[in-house]
């Protein structure tokens, strides 16, 4: 297994709050970044980050790779670390794991491509809206995936896109179908706006302390 965290994202919903790029901010007095390398490391050796020229995105023992704003999304970007031997799983850089998430991402038995995340809005972190936290696949899916990212290319919303037209479904329509879907509903979440950092369950506390 390959874990790649893709880091590489525009940050403009962020913008620079708290003076650190999102990936970065402090999750009970460690980076956030920092901490899903942690959990990734606790079960994976081969562990990389898609990151843009910054070295505060650079942590001993983890491979880094600096990616620039010509890339569509999180998948053409990592498309070069993609594991042609064994299972690549892709974590998305801005969000908080919990341990059972990344077990419940990780320990897949099935040899296909999934997507983990919340269909709509969570009453656990008070996010309103739906999140894609990870995704995985295997070398047999990568041409598949090539030629669905093909068809998506210039979008937005790259995640739920090619979900759906995997899925065989409209792509401007919310739609999320098993097996390809994998639900997490708990106190994993996606950390795009400060307001996603400030009412969330183990941020939110030292913002308001």
């Amino acid at each position: 297994m390959r874990v790649i965290i893709a880091c590489a994202g525009p940050q403009t919903k962020w913008k620079n709050h708290l003076g650190v790029p999102s990936h970065l901010v402090p999750v009970d007095g460690e980076p956030l970044l920092h901490r899903t390398i942690r959990q990734a490391r606790a079960v994976c050796r081969d562990v990389h980050v898609t990151a843009p020229d910054d070295d505060r995105y650079t942590v001993l023992g983890v491979s880094r790779h600096v990616r620039g704003p010509e890339h569509d999304n999180e998948y053409v970007s990592t498309r070069g670390l993609w594991n042609d031997t064994g299972r690549t799983v892709l974590l998305l850089g801005d969000v908080y794991f919990t341990d059972v998430a990344i077990a419940r991402i990780v320990y897949r038995p099935e040899r296909e491509y999934r997507v983990f995340g919340r269909r709509g809005g969570s009453s656990v972190t008070g996010t309103p809206w739906g999140e894609i936290f990870a995704a995985s696949w295997w070398p047999e899916q990568h041409a598949l995936l090539d030629e669905h990212l093909s068809r998506i290319a210039g979008m937005d919303k790259a995640g739920w896109r090619l979900l759906r037209s995997v899925q065989g479904t409209d792509l401007d329509r919310h739609v999320t179908r098993r097996p390809w879907f994998v639900k997490i509903d708990d106190a994993t979440d996606d950390i795009d706006f400060p307001a996603d950092y400030e009412r969330h369950p183990a941020t939110g506390e030292a913002v308001r302390g």
